[in-house]
């Protein structure tokens, strides 16, 4: 409309070019140009298709930081889940289940994240989520230091 008027008019550039500063942040700067009439002088739009193509590496890149950020956390929540997993416990005859009491000897038992060790019927009873202490692990997350998160 700015670029090619009708009724013989003169192309407004200066206007076009205002409208393209205030509103050109989300279209496509390649299209911009392309569809940019040829006999406008390209010194008038130049900054303001600089802004645009800065605008849109920007978002790019920030982007890049979420998504890299994203990856980070969740090989960070990875880790401690491995590390969980890897724990080891040494039990032994004297050992109790720290619910009920019972000698755990060689009957299954099951251990908490916050290191409280119980025989599997308290378990089973109490509920994976559950620890002896009270602590409900699906609400009260219990977060260990790791190489992103420290405490």
């Amino acid at each position: 409309m700015y670029l090619d008027p009708q009724d013989g008019k003169a192309p407004m550039f200066k206007a076009a070019v205002r409208l393209l500063h205030n509103h050109g942040e989300s279209l496509d700067p390649l299209q911009v140009l392309e569809t940019l009439s040829p006999e406008m002088p390209l010194q008038l739009a130049s900054d303001t298709i600089l802004r645009m193509f800065r605008a849109r590496i920007h978002h790019h890149r920030q982007g890049q930081i979420v998504h890299n950020l994203s990856r980070a956390v969740d090989i960070d929540a990875r880790l401690a889940v491995l590390e969980e997993r890897s724990r080891h416990v040494q039990i032994n005859d004297e050992s109790l289940c720290d619910s009920c009491r019972a000698r755990l000897g060689t009957k299954l038992f099951a251990m908490y994240p916050d290191d409280t060790i119980v025989c599997y019927k308290c378990f089973r009873r109490q509920g994976e989520s559950t620890s002896v202490t009270g602590r409900d692990f699906k609400r009260d997350i219990l977060i260990k230091p790791g190489w992103l998160v420290t405490r």
